[in-house]
């Protein structure tokens, strides 16, 4: 399978990013026969957020690449960390590209710094025109004319930082993605019986309200036999989140009302739930959202908008799974027929759904450990291993020793080359690696707090939940007894090289803290 995964705004980069990490477990099912095309869309050039997202994708992306340089020539590998390969557009084998390749998302934005929204729809030239005269003062009618200064500018907003939550202005500008060169080059490499689509988007905004629909109507209006009829997903995603009081001085204007966030929702769904709206265009809808909402600092946009990751994200991330798992959707069977498709409606549920405060492993239905969470257990519990032992102290796992070590020539390789590359993508200094990820999301009101990531902790505490009683053979639970089922599995291991290492590293894992939930 090739998945599509346009992830549309702010929210649509999180999620991107929590998909990321939990494709570094090797999620079961998938492989590295199975690609995810990653399409990040913001108007926003500057977003913080896309940002973290991007650098999370070429990490993963390097690691991948450096495990798995046989895959190019048809080799399969399944149940290894970072199986799975996601790559950019460009790289998607497009025939004849139009696009200038851009890792992991659109040339969608103003071409200089700033452009004003009447600047975009070329009102000065309106008066001029005797075809479109009339048009600049329905414009004015329609649009807000306050300064660019002002929250209620519209015709004069600068969409720099994007739509500050006006989806009337972002659905104008997002009705010319279908021309764009990036579009035309998806389009042409799509393949209806080999790929699916998935939207990821807010609702509550401006440039995910706005984003979604647009790009399911290309799909869907597009003269392509090959496009039109594609099966698509979306997890469409509720208002998790209230606003502070903006700061002038940084330069915002209050232009967004986090007051507003309800009725835009509400709006939203009654459009989806119209003739034609998106319920009769879109094979599966996942709604997710949050009752309980923290107040995230203010920011319009740019490089200040880095929000921490949210269980909200984390769940909408397990949906782009479910949707590749599921079967048996039936694809558009005309190109002008938008009643023969099945459309099928999720909601996502803890065991709990009034928990306030953390949310831990045995809060999540068995489903759900089954899709992800065993695997991100495995995959957390060895790094645990790698980080504090093999890359720590590998003097404290006793007089058993590693010597496995000494056949993977760990003590010359380690930090450099892919286990540097490996360690950047655990711990870095940009703010978007794993373990940062694992502390955003234990941050807020509903905190996802399923795993101990204090090193200082034993390899029995690593479980948020509960200490691993579990045993091997007479032995408890301690470095140095992994340290020997390591040596037991890899003494034959007729090559001793990173992906080896790593390969023996979960199978371990996987053997001795099975059913850890």
């Amino acid at each position: 399978m090739r998945l599509f995964l346009f992830a549309i705004g702010g929210t649509g980069a999180r999620v991107v990013r929590s998909l990321t990490m939990m494709l570094a477990s090797g999620v079961k099912g998938l492989d590295s026969s199975t690609e995810i095309i990653p399409i990040i869309i913001d108007y926003d050039l500057a977003n913080g957020d896309k940002t973290r997202a991007i650098n999370a994708l070429k990490s993963y992306s390097n690691i991948h690449n450096s495990l798995y340089p046989d895959v190019a020539e048809g080799k399969n590998y399944a149940d290894h960390f970072f199986m799975t390969k996601v790559l950019p557009l460009s790289q998607a084998g497009i025939a004849d590209p139009v696009a200038t390749p851009k890792d992991y998302e659109f040339n969608f934005g103003p071409s200089g710094s700033s452009i004003k929204y009447s600047d975009y729809l070329k009102m000065s030239s309106m008066p001029t025109n005797p075809n479109i005269s009339l048009t600049g003062d329905l414009l004015k009618v329609l649009y807000d004319s306050s300064s660019s200064d002002s929250k209620d500018a519209e015709l004069e907003l600068d969409m720099a930082k994007g739509f500050k939550g006006n989806p009337n202005i972002g659905s104008v500008v997002f009705h010319n993605l279908r021309t764009m060169p990036e579009f035309k080059d998806f389009a042409s490499t799509f393949n209806e019986n080999r790929d699916r689509v998935f939207i990821v988007s807010s609702i509550f905004g401006g440039t995910g309200a706005s984003g979604f629909p647009e790009i399911v109507n290309a799909i869907r209006t597009s003269t392509l036999a090959t496009l039109n009829p594609a099966i698509i997903g979306a997890a469409v995603v509720l208002p998790y989140f209230d606003l502070q009081q903006y700061n002038p001085n940084n330069g915002d204007t209050g232009a967004i009302d986090a007051g507003s966030f309800n009725a835009k929702t509400r709006a939203a769904l009654s459009f989806y739930a119209s003739q034609n709206g998106m319920n009769t265009r879109v094979n599966a809808m996942y709604y997710i959202g949050d009752e309980f909402h923290d107040a995230y600092q203010y920011n319009e946009g740019e490089s200040r908008q880095q929000n921490a990751a949210h269980v909200v994200e984390f769940v909408a991330a397990t949906s782009v799974l479910d949707f590749m798992f599921r079967t048996g959707f039936a694809p558009q069977t005309s190109p002008t027929s938008l009643t023969n498709r099945d459309h099928n409606a999720f909601e996502f549920m803890v065991n709990d759904d009034q928990i306030k405060g953390s949310i831990k492993l045995p809060d999540f239905a068995n489903t759900t450990h089954g899709l992800v969470l065993d695997d991100l257990s495995v995959f957390v519990i060895a790094m645990k291993y790698y980080r504090d032992v093999v890359c720590g102290d590998r003097n404290k796992i006793g007089s058993t020793g590693y010597n496995a070590s000494n056949r993977f020539n760990l003590d010359s390789q380690l930090g450099k080359g892919l286990y540097g590359a490996l360690d950047e993508f655990l711990t870095n200094n940009a703010k978007w690696g794993f373990y940062q990820w694992l502390e955003e999301l234990k941050s807020h009101t509903h905190k996802l707090y399923p795993y101990v990531t204090d090193s200082s902790e034993p390899m029995k505490k690593v479980l948020a939940h509960k200490t691993i009683e579990v045993k091997f053979g007479s032995n408890p639970i301690k470095d140095d007894v992994l340290s020997g089922e390591l040596n037991s599995a890899s003494k034959d291991l007729p090559v001793y090289n990173a992906q080896t290492f790593l390969k023996v590293l979960r199978d371990v894992m996987a053997k001795k803290y099975n059913n850890v939930r």
